[in-house]
């Protein structure tokens, strides 16, 4: 022991890894990742991080699936999606960190409670090889403004996993931030002491006979690494990935991950004429391999700058609210673009037709289109799988309700509010009201009192939480009328 305040913990109960569970869900996962449903793919991978953590090669392949989720534009892990992999073990927690992580790979918060829990878990060769993956989101997120409190945990973070480079690297930092720390310049003394014995080689234990000058070379060597795979980076890394990727690609532009590795490099010089380069390079990858994933990828690019112009033409019409030429543009393009997800989706669809996420996608879609019993069928086949049944209900019941049946509005509003977790709570107030709308509706149409005070009472508890919410309260004072006029 090297470090006085580095602490050990040797009174962890044995954990047993079991390889041929998490090869299970490694099948699984590699399946779902080949249609494009990246989200089930994290979670497979999760699993198999939670009945072999040690395995760095589950760490590889999920982290390699989280840069394309992010990069495809999904959405951070609700508590809904990490509930079935949470359990009391520090294994399970080191899943659900991960899973996290791999779901918001920018998030740096995310990325430090993960090498907590790989702490927590005895997975010091993973934290390890997280450390400097960790340190790149680290060094980019304080770019403009560091944070020594973050920097602080950081270290110490780095220290618990031998990420020794790292280390220094956050002292260095928050030194420029506190020359004064004292406490810290000792530690930064000690720090380069460790790093300099695990750089030379004179730690290991198996007999290695690497000299300080070899091992230099190796880390620097794992630093370019570790630029290459960064998802976030300064303007000379992205130039220098878009090189090397390009290389590659050139050399053989018929492997799919040369293919995703040049498109994801093109896609982050963030300009139109690299993501038009993209996107002629995903369509060419599908002619030529016909992996519809690469079709996929493709449609993404084309439906993400059908969003920025509509995006664009919205601001626009902000700016300028009694200008009628501005508010029709809008209505134009936004219609394009429901026009162009809807051809999307349905192909998606038609590729991938057990993959209820863009039936989910889909229904949305064709229900702002106005076309609800298409909807109907889109969001029941989605609401079967339990992560989208709140979402799928709730717009189920809004198509209902719309088409003018509110009996069956009401029971798929109910079955949205069963469903709900703490996780999704924000969704309740939203569905509570239309609950509410489709019980009034019942009530004038059918001149029930019941269904009257039953809408009041969800608009009285609707009212005591958030008094500003909607119209709530003129939809008070009218459901008193209402009732008192139906008995």
């Amino acid at each position: 022991m090297i470090l006085p305040w580095k602490k050990n913990d040797n009174d962890k109960p044995a954990f047993v890894p079991s390889p041929e569970k998490a090869k299970m869900f490694l099948e699984r996962a590699e399946k779902a990742q080949s249609q494009s449903s990246f989200d089930v793919a994290l979670y497979y991978f999760a699993n198999a991080v939670k009945v072999n953590p040690q395995e760095i090669a589950i760490h590889e392949a999920m982290y390699a699936c989280g840069k394309l989720f992010c990069i495809g534009g999904g959405k951070p892990a609700s508590g809904a999606d990490v509930k079935s992999l949470d359990g009391p073990t520090p294994q399970d927690r080191l899943a659900v960190a991960e899973l996290y992580w791999m779901r918001d790979l920018n998030n740096i918060d995310r990325a430090l409670d993960m090498l907590h829990a790989a702490v927590k878990a005895d997975q010091i060769g993973f934290g390890a090889w997280a450390g400097p993956k960790v340190f790149n989101l680290l060094s980019v997120s304080f770019r403009d403004k560091p944070n020594k409190k973050m920097l602080l945990r950081a270290k110490n973070l780095f220290v618990e996993v031998n990420s020794w480079e790292e280390a220094k690297l956050c002292i260095e930092q928050a030194l420029v931030i506190d020359p004064s720390d004292i406490q810290l310049d000792r530690e930064f003394k000690q720090i380069l002491a460790n790093r300099a014995i695990v750089a030379s080689g004179f730690d290991r234990v198996d007999g290695g006979t690497g000299n300080f000058r070899e091992n230099v070379r190796d880390l620097d060597k794992q630093r370019a690494m570790e630029e290459q795979d960064a998802l976030t980076g300064s303007a000379g890394s992205e130039d220098r990935n878009l090189a090397r990727t390009k290389a590659d690609y050139d050399a053989n532009p018929t492997i799919p991950d040369n293919i995703q590795k040049y498109c994801t490099s093109l896609r982050r010089m963030g300009t139109p004429e690299h993501e038009a380069t993209a996107y002629r390079t995903y369509l060419a990858a599908f002619e030529a391999l016909k992996e519809y994933r690469f079709r996929m990828a493709a449609g993404d690019i084309k439906l993400m700058r059908a969003m920025r112009q509509l995006n664009a033409v919205e601001e626009t019409a902000k700016a300028a609210p009694t200008d009628a030429t501005a508010q029709a543009n809008v209505a134009r393009v936004r219609k394009a673009v429901l026009d162009l997800q809807a051809s999307e989706y349905r192909e998606r669809a038609t590729n991938y037709p057990t993959d209820r996420s863009i039936k989910a996608e889909l229904g949305r879609v064709l229900f702002e289109l106005g076309q609800y019993e298409d909807a109907m069928g889109c969001l029941q086949i989605a609401k079967e799988e339990p992560k989208m049944r709140v979402s799928a209900a709730h717009m189920l019941g809004k198509c209902f309700a719309v088409s003018g049946w509110h009996a069956e509005a009401i029971g798929e509003f109910k079955d949205a509010l069963s469903a709900i977790d703490a996780s999704q709570a924000e969704r309740e107030q939203h569905i509570k009201y239309d609950l509410m709308l489709s019980l009034i509706e019942l009530a004038r149409s059918e001149k029930s009192g019941q269904h009257a005070r039953d809408a009041a009472d969800i608009c009285s508890s609707i009212l005591r939480k958030d008094i500003s919410y909607r119209d709530i309260r003129q939809r008070r004072k009218d459901l008193d009328e209402l009732v008192k006029e139906l008995g």
